[in-house]
C-alpha cells in the first residue's frame, strides 16, 4: 500500500527517477493523464512519476501555473496570482528547497485604511459618532469597513480545521445575511457586511467555507508560535512578521516571482508536461479512460486526475459507464469567487496632498484601494486596486481597456489629488481567464450539506485535485496537499 510516507520519501524526487527517456512519456498510453498544470496536477505528477508511473499532464495554456502567475512589467515581477508561502507550508516549502529558488520576506504592508460609504469620506476611528452610522448598540463601535469579517470571526463555532465538514455543524450551512438575521444584527449592518461580506457575497457563500478559512489561518498563526496579530484597521493581509524564525518571515514569496515555482516543477517533469492541450472530453469507465484534446489528440490511461477549478471543468464533456449525480452537481453548479486587480505604481503620495488614509474601502464601483508602503513615505510606492465580490463581477463585464480606463478615472474622481501620478503596470481579471474562470472556489449555502463533504471521492477512475478540494490547508498548500492526496489515492488502487 502506499502512504504519505512513502510519498515524501519519494518526494526527494531524485535525477534518475525524472530523467525519464523521452519514449516513456511521448506515447498517448500512460498510467495517469493529469488535465491541468497548476500546483496540485505537477505535485500529484512529480509524486507518481517518481513512484515509476506514466504520467502525461496536459495544459491547455501555453504555461504552467494555474492560479501562479507572475507578469514581468517595466518595474520587475508582480505576481497577480497565489504568492503567500506561510512558515507552516511544509509542502510548497519542500518544493521550493528541492528546485533551488530562492525565498524573501514579503513586503506587502499596506498603509492605513479609510472608508468612502455614500459618496462621503468617512473616519473609521469616529464611525460609532457617525451621523451615517445607522447601526444600533454595540454595532456602533464596529469598524464599518470590518463588518463582514467582526460578525464572521465572532459567531465561529469551528476549533479544528477539519470541523467545517462535520455534520454536527451543517445547521450553520447557511449565509452570511442569514446568520445575521438568526443573531438579530439590525439592517444597517447586515447592508455594512455586504459591503465587506468574505467571499463572493453575502447571501452567496457558506459560512462552513468562511469559518474553513478562518480555523486555518488562525490555527496557522498558532502552529507557527507566531507573535500576536498586530492590530490592524482593515482585514485585508497579515501582517508580516519579518523577524526569521528557522529562516522564514511569517509570510514569504519567492525571488522572481512565485510562478519559478511551477516553471521548476515542469522542467523537471520534461515531457511529461504537454501545453497548448485543451481537454474536449474525458470518456471512462472501471477499467480506464480516454481524454480527447481539441486538437485532436488523444490519451489513455488507467487513471485520470482532474486538477481544473470545476468552473473550467463543467466545459468538458464526461462520459462514464457508472454515473456520479452527486459529482456531476458539485461539477455543474459549484460557484468561484473572483477577483479583478489592477497593479499601480503612484509617482508620489498623493494622500499627503489631499489630507485622506492612502488605502481605502468603498461601497462604490471600484472597491478598495491598497497603497502599499515603501517605508520611507516619500517618492514611488506601489498600489494596487482590488475588486471583489459583485464589484468585481461589474467590473469584468468590460473589456480590458474600459476596465482600466473606467476604474482609473473613478479612483481620480474619488481623489483628485492622484490625477498625473499613476503609472499602470498590469491588471488580472481572473473570471476572464479561460483557463481558471475565477480566481478561487466557494461553496454557496446549502453545498456543504449538498455535496462537499463528498465530492473529492474519485468518480469510477478520475481522482480530484485542486486548492477546491482542500480538506485542512489554504492558499498554496491546499493546492499540494490536494496533489499528495490523489497520488496516495492512485497508489492504493494500482
Amino acid at each position: 500500500m502506499i502512504t504519505r510516507r512513502h510519498l515524501v520519501g519519494a518526494g526527494a524526487l531524485g535525477a534518475a527517477a525524472l530523467a525519464m527517456p523521452r519514449m516513456a512519456f511521448a506515447a498517448e498510453q500512460a498510467d495517469v493523464v493529469i488535465v491541468g498544470a497548476g500546483l496540485s496536477g505537477l505535485h500529484s505528477a512529480e509524486l507518481l512519476s517518481a513512484l515509476g508511473m506514466r504520467v502525461v499532464v496536459l495544459e491547455a495554456g501555453a504555461q504552467v501555473g494555474g492560479r501562479v502567475q507572475t507578469v514581468q512589467t517595466a518595474d520587475g515581477p508582480i505576481d497577480v496570482g497565489a504568492s503567500q508561502i506561510g512558515r507552516s507550508y511544509a509542502r510548497v516549502l519542500d518544493a521550493v528547497r528541492r528546485h533551488g529558488l530562492e525565498l524573501i520576506p514579503e513586503d506587502r504592508d499596506l498603509l492605513g485604511f479609510g472608508a468612502h460609504l455614500q459618496d462621503t469620506w468617512v473616519d473609521p476611528a469616529d464611525w460609532e459618532n457617525n451621523p451615517l452610522n445607522g447601526t444600533v448598540g454595540d454595532e456602533r463601535a464596529i469598524n464599518p469597513i470590518l463588518m463582514g469579517q467582526a460578525v464572521m470571526a465572532r459567531h465561529n463555532p469551528l476549533k479544528e480545521v477539519d470541523e467545517w465538514l462535520d455534520p454536527r455543524f451543517s445547521a450553520s450551512d447557511i449565509s452570511l445575511r442569514q446568520l445575521m438575521q438568526r443573531e438579530g444584527y439590525s439592517e444597517a449592518a447586515i447592508e455594512l457586511a455586504a459591503m465587506s461580506a468574505p467571499g463572493i457575497g453575502i447571501d452567496e457563500t457558506s459560512m462552513l467555507r468562511m469559518w474553513q478559512e478562518a480555523t486555518r489561518g488562525s490555527i496557522d498563526r498558532r502552529v507557527e508560535s507566531a507573535p500576536a496579530e498586530v492590530e490592524r484597521d482593515h482585514p485585508f493581509g497579515e501582517a508580516n512578521d519579518r523577524n526569521l524564525v528557522d529562516g522564514l518571515a511569517s509570510i514569504s514569496n519567492i525571488v522572481g516571482g512565485c510562478q519559478k515555482l511551477p516553471l521548476a516543477m515542469a522542467a523537471k517533469l520534461g515531457d511529461a508536461v504537454r501545453t497548448g492541450k485543451r481537454v474536449a472530453a474525458i470518456d471512462m469507465n472501471d477499467a480506464g479512460a480516454s481524454v480527447s484534446c481539441t486538437d485532436g489528440s488523444v490519451y489513455k490511461a488507467r487513471f485520470v486526475i482532474s486538477a481544473l477549478p470545476f468552473t473550467v471543468l463543467r466545459n468538458i464533456a464526461i462520459t462514464a459507464s457508472s454515473d456520479n449525480p452527486l459529482q456531476r452537481q458539485a461539477i455543474s453548479t459549484m460557484p468561484y469567487a473572483n477577483t479583478a486587480r489592477m497593479y499601480l505604481t503612484v509617482e508620489k503620495p498623493f494622500w499627503k496632498e489631499d489630507g485622506l488614509p492612502a488605502s481605502f474601502s468603498s461601497d462604490g464601483p471600484i472597491g478598495m484601494f491598497w497603497g502599499i508602503d515603501n517605508h520611507t513615505g516619500e517618492g514611488q510606492h506601489r498600489a494596487m486596486i482590488v475588486m471583489v465580490g459583485k464589484v468585481a463581477q461589474a467590473i469584468s463585464r468590460m473589456q480590458h481597456e474600459e476596465a482600466e480606463a473606467f476604474v482609473q478615472s473613478e479612483l481620480v474622481r474619488m481623489r483628485p489629488a492622484a490625477k498625473g501620478l499613476l503609472r499602470y503596470q498590469t491588471y488580472k481579471d481572473w473570471a476572464r481567464d479561460p483557463n481558471q474562470l475565477g480566481c478561487g472556489f466557494s461553496l454557496a449555502p446549502g453545498q456543504v450539506n449538498a455535496f462537499a463533504r463528498t465530492m473529492t471521492d474519485p468518480w469510477q477512475v478520475m481522482h480530484f485535485a485542486g486548492e477546491h478540494t482542500r480538506r485542512l490547508d489554504f492558499g498554496m498548500e491546499s493546492a499540494m496537499e490536494s496533489g499528495e492526496r490523489v497520488a496516495i489515492e492512485i497508489g492504493e488502487r494500482a
